[in-house]
């Protein structure tokens, strides 16, 4: 129902985000309610993560200023190829 593998979905299990009862080793039963309040729940987390992020990351009064998390990149290449050797070989054919 989640579409997630059988390690993903023993993670959410073992952290105790998804309710499910252990009959033995090899099964485990969940019920579809329990399912759906997670997806639910993991749904509102995430709009609200997005909500946040969009309105730009407003920090409390309180929060410390966060320093640059992304690193710089070196340099790229602004100049392009000298290709005439190979636009000369292609009407010498």
């Amino acid at each position: 129902m989640l579409r997630l593998g059988l390690e993903a979905m023993k993670d959410l299990v073992d952290k105790g985000e998804v309710p499910a009862v252990r009959l033995n080793q090899k099964h485990t039963v969940m019920l579809r309610e329990d399912l759906i309040d997670f997806l639910r729940s993991e749904g509102r987390r995430q709009a609200a993560e997005r909500k946040n992020s969009a309105n730009g990351n407003r920090p409390s009064a309180n929060s410390p200023v966060p320093g640059p998390t992304r690193r710089t990149s070196k340099a790229r290449r602004t100049k392009l190829p000298d290709l005439r050797a190979y636009e000369q070989a292609d009407h010498q054919s």
